[in-house]
């Protein structure tokens, strides 16, 4: 966003940020093999290049190394505010301006404000009861201690996501006993992940034509992997795929048999990975499928009344999107709460603008998250489309940029009307879709589209006044 601004030479703006440095994913999940799922040479922006991505599949500190980086220009001009959490956003429609608080007490005021909060930062724990009268030591996949050790020792871990699934093969091979605990089982691809070598990437570095290649390639490549959630019933190459990566993994029967999923794929977010099964299969790890009863002073106890020993518990058990705006107080037009407006379910226009709240924007806002490509380039969309409106404001001499009712009611319908013939309505359980298995986070429908809708909604969905 804020080289979108730069691009229309706008110099007060200001980036407030809660966490004291930057790299937002990046910066706070940094437990043992974390990775993007998303090759690098397409997981980065498109005005930040970076020739020197060590490997296919980028690890957690090479990714934040980049952003520090990307953000070190504004550091060094002074946008960036760290340390400052928000609390409430207040619209005077007298003055055309945002009342901005921070929890610190700290005022500001804005014309126009941008969210950019992403969905996936408010850590999701799970309902079962006794979690705080573990003796060991616990923690959150997203919450990882520097001081946490588990060589030798008994290590638990709930949840079997894709962030799990990076996380045990790096545990398997201290612990002394890991067990994990499965509620579900997940659809799992080859990862196929390698070194880029020293050479190849000086060639990146010296033909930026041949590295903008590849980005393309890489993006048509799994551009066409969204006819398998848009459409389960083209689904059977990648189904073929993980099953056959199943089976040539996982010698054991049994463990096979607990580890097939039997939900459409793509249902719940697919994983990669080429070591998660044989981790699996090593003879200090277990696999238990039984529900966990309750949590004690020594480990869980199972529902079939087993009680398992452990002396540390990791928690990889997702986020809760839904909860990423529950302490800030937004109050629009009229002094309309956004948390009234949004209480039965998340509605936006693009999913980017609300209606009643003039001049306020989301980046990575309600449906507009993917299944299958880097999202980085939705949210490159949704900058491009807000600069093009307050330019578009600008040059007119206006200052007031609201969605219309018509927009937002065009944009939920248009979601509810794909969604259900998509692998994401196959009945699974996952942050996705509300309790009311109603689409609350995802675009339905190609990247490309997205940004195509954008490009026409610039001029027939928002009021300019």
């Amino acid at each position: 966003m804020a080289h979108a601004l730069d691009g229309l030479g706008i110099e007060h703006f200001l980036i407030v940020e809660k966490a004291a440095s930057a790299g937002g994913t990046w910066r706070d999940n940094r437990y043992p093999g974390a990775a993007c799922d998303v090759p690098s040479h397409l997981y980065s922006l498109s005005f930040a290049a970076n020739p020197n991505w060590s490997r296919l599949f980028p690890r957690q500190k090479e990714i934040l190394d980049h952003l520090q980086r990307t953000a070190a220009p504004w550091i060094a001009r002074d946008r960036i505010r760290f340390g400052w959490s928000l609390r409430s956003l207040r619209w005077d429609a007298d003055a055309r301006l945002w009342h901005i608080e921070s929890s610190g007490g700290e005022r500001l005021q804005a014309r126009h404000v941008v969210t950019a909060m992403g969905g996936l930062h408010v850590p999701g724990w799970p309902d079962i009861a006794g979690r705080d009268l573990f003796a060991g030591q616990q923690c959150h996949s997203a919450r990882w201690p520097d001081d946490l050790a588990v060589a030798g020792k008994r290590v638990g871990v709930i949840g079997t996501g894709t962030s799990a699934i990076q996380l045990v093969p790096e545990l398997a091979r201290d612990a002394a006993a890991l067990h994990v605990f499965q509620r579900t089982p997940v659809w799992i691809l080859p990862r196929r992940d390698r070194a880029i070598p020293r050479w190849l990437q000086r060639v990146f570095a010296a033909m930026p034509p041949l590295r903008l290649a590849l980005r393309g390639a890489l993006y048509v490549m799994l551009e066409s992997m969204s006819i398998t959630l848009l459409r389960p019933r083209m689904a059977f190459a990648a189904r073929a795929m993980a099953r056959r990566h199943l089976r040539s993994q996982v010698l054991d029967p049994r463990l096979r048999a607990q580890l097939q999923a039997h939900y459409p794929i793509g249902c719940k977010r697919i994983a990669l990975s080429d070591d998660y099964y044989p981790a699996l299969s090593r003879p200090n790890v277990q696999l238990d499928t039984a529900a966990i009863e309750a949590i004690e002073r020594d480990g869980v106890r199972m529902a079939d009344g087993r009680r398992i020993a452990l002396d540390v518990l990791v928690f990889a058990t997702g986020f809760r999107p839904l909860d990423v705006l529950s302490g800030i107080e937004i109050l629009g037009r009229d002094a309309e709460s956004l948390a009234s407006r949004w209480a039965d379910r998340p509605r936006t226009a693009n999913g980017i603008a609300v209606p009643g709240f003039p001049n306020l924007f989301f980046l990575l806002g309600p449906n507009t998250a993917l299944g299958h490509n880097s999202v980085l380039y939705m949210i490159e969309s949704q900058a491009r489309h807000v600069a093009g409106l307050i330019g578009r404001a600008r040059r007119a001499g206006k200052s007031c940029i609201e969605a219309t009712e018509a927009a937002e009611a065009r944009f939920i319908h248009d979601i509810d009307t794909a969604f259900p013939r998509t692998a994401w309505a196959g009945g699974c359980s996952s942050w996705y879709v509300d309790r009311q298995g109603r689409n609350i986070a995802l675009w339905v429908g190609p990247s490309w589209a997205y940004r195509l809708r954008l490009r026409r909604a610039l001029k027939r969905d928002y009021r300019i006044d």
